[in-house]
């Protein structure tokens, strides 16, 4: 596989080329469901809950009387933390639909066991606003600053047959720049994972995310490979470079 120090120069763009960026994002985009559940768990918190106190009678708390709120964040949490670890595609995400439907029954008789949640070891899981508005907000910040600035400033551009890997500050960084003269491209959109791309990735409402693997063939001879992971609406930049490159480009979607 060449390198780019082992490849031709690339030939110079000329102005007014159509530049397509292809972005990928971090695997917190798709934590956005449990920030936005953690909110709702709070409104059913303030409105539903129980206000007590603790300690000296001068701290107050509000809880939902029903364990099923505090239960059913916990339960999407470990779903998120689990579905942006494994990918779940092909017979793996059959396995995990029934690992799931097992948990969700097996949830069902546990809570609804005479006696378990009156007798120790108390099984009943609540969490007080506090916790949910924290975890929420806190969440909520790393998301806005990592999906919407942080991975903004790296990226792929297209620009008429040259490939580029742009890093914003990636000479600051040490990081020195990637650039290909393509002869060729390909571009294979993969959204095939059950969990993050159709259901967190929204790719069910017509959304979605994407991996797509990309296949260089490049001037001097040799290629280079590599997949760009979580592209939100992946299809829309690699119709662009389609109709931009024609015949140089070939993309599955």
């Amino acid at each position: 596989m060449a390198t780019p120090d082992q490849a031709a120069a690339p030939a110079p763009v000329p102005a007014g080329t159509p530049e397509i960026r292809i972005y990928a994002h971090s695997p917190i985009l798709y934590w956005w469901v449990v920030w936005a559940y953690g909110f709702v768990c709070a409104a059913l918190t303030y409105f539903q809950g129980d206000k007590i106190t603790i300690g000296d009678g001068t701290k107050s708390l509000f809880i939902h009387p029903s364990p099923w709120v505090g239960l059913s964040y916990t339960l999407l949490l470990l779903l998120v933390i689990v579905a942006t670890s494994v990918r779940a595609r092909g017979v793996n995400a059959l396995l995990l639909l029934a690992l799931l439907a097992g948990a969700a029954v097996g949830t069902y008789f546990v809570m609804n066991m005479p006696g378990l949640w009156s007798t120790p070891p108390a099984l009943l899981l609540h969490m007080n606003l506090a916790f949910y508005l924290l975890m929420s907000s806190v969440l909520l910040v790393v998301w806005v600053v990592i999906v919407l600035i942080v991975d903004s400033l790296s990226y792929w551009r297209v620009r008429g047959t040259q490939v580029e890997k742009v890093q914003l500050f990636g000479s600051a960084l040490g990081r020195a720049p990637e650039s290909w003269s393509a002869l060729h491209i390909r571009l294979t959109r993969y959204s095939d994972d059950l969990i993050a791309h159709k259901i967190l990735g929204l790719g069910l409402l017509g959304l979605g995310t994407s991996d797509v693997d990309v296949k260089v063939s490049i001037f001097g001879g040799g290629h280079e490979q590599f997949r760009i992971e979580n592209v939100w609406r992946a299809s829309r930049p690699l119709k662009e470079v389609q109709a931009a490159m024609g015949q140089k480009a070939t993309v599955v979607i």
